[in-house]
């Protein structure tokens, strides 16, 4: 159990440090390279997200009946293979938006199959009684790659250029392939009725749960928030703030330290005072951490500042992510994981394309600047539907148990 999970705690971080470099790299590409406008860059950063909307219910459903290892072994390597076409294609000097956006829309795809075998995954491997310390050293390890992912990737931009530097990320998805095609636990498939009615099953479970629903909701808002802004950001803290890239890197990856130290602390925190009301409080990290970005002015003054609150929003995000996530384990029967992971993700990132793409639009008009700001305030919509909610007095009692225990908030 313990080589297992280790294997995949090993693909998990060294897929994240590449995916780390190329989220660096690629939106460089379009803007620097191939001097993408801003609604360009929307389409870009939709792309990637826009098969949530037509592969989730069924991954879930299938992934529920396949081998999980296997599935996630196929779609790291189909992923790989298509982000090794953009060094290429900027060697050969036939890279185009067009390949970008087929790049992102296959990613897209094999991240949105891979996504509910992988967050069901741990409990498998783990069991209910360890799967918070498992959940919290995946999120610890995936952001301390994150924390040297945007420094390694500036770096990378500098030396070979962005284009050439995604080949990075093309060989992490090879060598987390490899990683967990290590893994030797036996599974087995199952034979279940109608892929319709499954697919109808995950979704009924996820909308009529009274606590699932909220959380579900909460995290709707702010990935369709985050989705416009993780879409201009990047370029406009290189073109408006006058950001080198490894500036920005740099800034990325000491941020990143606040997520690691949100790993270690997540189990401590929910010990001591409840998962939920642990929730509650970490949900207001996201409007906090994004609202300074918009303000600042160019200089290193402004690298400190959204550096500290990037820090911030980082700690109060992973602490909310672990615990949010082994909730949704703990009160899920195991045979509806998958559906789980892929109904939440459904109608967590359904909106996130057009989030991207309103942001795109928006930005051409009333400027990136402006856009971010709209973005970072709306962001309080998340904790209010916490707080409004019957999370306020819910506890999950055991694993598969849909019923909560009141407590005080």
């Amino acid at each position: 159990m313990r080589r297992d999970f280790a294997l995949l705690w090993s693909a998990q971080t060294t897929s994240v440090l590449g995916n780390e470099i190329s989220m660096m790299a690629i939106p460089l590409v379009a803007g620097l390279v191939l001097n993408a406008s801003p609604f360009e860059m929307g389409v870009l950063a939709a792309a990637g997200k826009l098969p949530v909307l037509f592969v989730s219910l069924p991954a879930g459903a299938l992934v529920d009946r396949w081998r999980k290892r296997r599935v996630m072994v196929a779609t790291l390597l189909v992923a790989g293979t298509a982000m090794l076409t953009v060094p290429v294609g900027a060697v050969a000097g036939t890279l185009t938006m067009t390949q970008l956006y087929a790049v992102a829309m296959i990613v897209g795809i094999c991240e949105t199959i891979y996504n509910p075998a992988f967050q069901s995954y741990p409990l498998f491997l783990l069991g209910p009684e360890r799967l918070m310390d498992g959940n919290a050293k995946l999120s610890t390890s995936g952001t301390a790659a994150s924390t040297i992912g945007p420094g390694v990737g500036g770096f990378l931009v500098g030396l070979a250029g962005p284009a050439k530097a995604v080949l990075a990320d093309a060989l992490s998805y090879f060598a987390a392939a490899l990683m967990i095609g290590l893994i030797r636990k036996p599974e087995t498939s199952e034979r279940r009725r109608s892929l319709k009615t499954d697919m109808k099953d995950g979704l009924r479970y996820v909308v009529s749960h009274p606590v699932l629903r909220w959380i579900t909701l909460q995290s709707a808002i702010v990935s369709f928030l985050l989705a416009g802004s993780i879409a201009l950001y990047r370029v406009y803290a290189v073109k408006e703030l006058h950001w080198s890239p490894v500036a920005f890197g740099v800034v990325m990856g000491v941020s990143s330290l606040g997520g690691v130290l949100g790993g270690l602390v997540a189990r401590r925190l929910t010990d001591r005072f409840g998962m939920t009301r642990v929730m509650l409080w970490a949900s207001l990290c996201f409007v906090i951490g994004e609202l300074p970005l918009p303000l600042v002015s160019p200089g290193l003054a402004g690298q400190v500042i959204v550096g500290l609150a990037w820090t911030f929003l980082l700690v109060g995000a992973l602490v909310f992510n672990v615990t949010q996530r082994s909730y949704r384990q703990l009160v899920t029967p195991k045979e509806l994981q998958g559906r789980l992971a892929a109904t939440t993700r459904f109608l967590t990132w359904g909106a996130t394309p057009l989030g991207a793409l309103l942001a795109g639009a928006v930005a051409e008009f009333a400027g990136m600047r402006l856009t971010l700001l709209f973005e970072a305030v709306g962001l309080l919509l998340g904790p209010v539907v916490l707080w409004l909610s019957p999370l306020r007095t819910a506890q999950p009692q055991q694993p598969g148990d849909h019923h909560e225990t009141p407590q005080r908030a």
